[in-house]
């Protein structure tokens, strides 16, 4: 099966399309990206991912979705490429990193980042109901306000506190995760200085840069 190309369901201007594609052109992975606008809620897409969710990916019999269990499936479906990403001895940290990432920061996006971008939000946010719609904009301060201390107490000053990549001083999986998701954080919020960097450094793999332009460029006239 490693002789078959991944097909990547993907949507351009998404952070999180971005993330996978980013770690798919980084590691040379063979793969064609079809666009899932508009068939995510189909019979035939759901049958594949029951997540109803993109990005996903396709790989002969395998079909996935959620950015965190894709690349570690990449790293064992493709190990002379993409091995090299998630080290057994870095397990426990880039687990904790990958759960935390998509329960933590990126839980802040659709409060801090979806209104400014015209994103709609989710049940429950104060932009999707019309009962507090007026109170969107303090909202999404509040939320950026928070979106910016966890990128300073956790990201700066612990996760790189010490290190050129998270908890690592080579890149893993947790930096492919979070690292793209940085052009939408940096809508909600002015990023640290450190952050910056972190991100000048994951642009210089190859592919890395690529692979993120279609959300700089929708993402970046709104940036802080």
């Amino acid at each position: 099966m490693a002789d078959e190309k991944i097909t990547l369901w993907a949507i351009k201007i998404s952070g999180n399309s971005s993330a996978i594609r980013s770690f798919l052109m980084v590691t040379g992975i063979p793969f064609i990206e079809e666009n899932a606008w508009g068939k995510t809620r189909t019979d035939e897409y759901i049958a594949k991912f029951p997540t109803n969710l993109a990005p996903a990916i396709e790989h002969g019999s395998i079909c996935l979705s959620e950015n965190s269990a894709m690349m570690r499936y990449l790293c064992r479906a493709f190990p002379t490429k993409a091995g090299i990403y998630y080290p057994s001895d870095k397990w426990n940290e880039i687990d904790m990193l990958l759960d935390y990432i998509g329960s933590g920061i990126c839980d802040l996006l659709p409060k801090a980042v979806y209104p400014i971008l015209g994103f709609p939000g989710c049940p429950g946010d104060v932009s999707a109901m019309d009962a507090t719609k007026a109170y969107t904009e303090e909202a999404t301060k509040v939320a950026g306000a928070e979106l910016l201390r966890l990128l300073e107490e956790k990201y700066a000053g612990i996760f790189l506190a010490k290190t050129k990549f998270l908890l690592s001083d080579k890149p893993t999986i947790a930096d492919f995760r979070f690292a793209p998701m940085i052009n939408f954080f940096k809508v909600g919020c002015k990023v640290p200085p450190r952050i910056q960097k972190y991100y000048d450094e994951m642009e210089k793999l190859p592919g890395f840069k690529e692979a993120c332009e279609p959300v700089v460029e929708f993402a970046s006239k709104n940036w802080k």
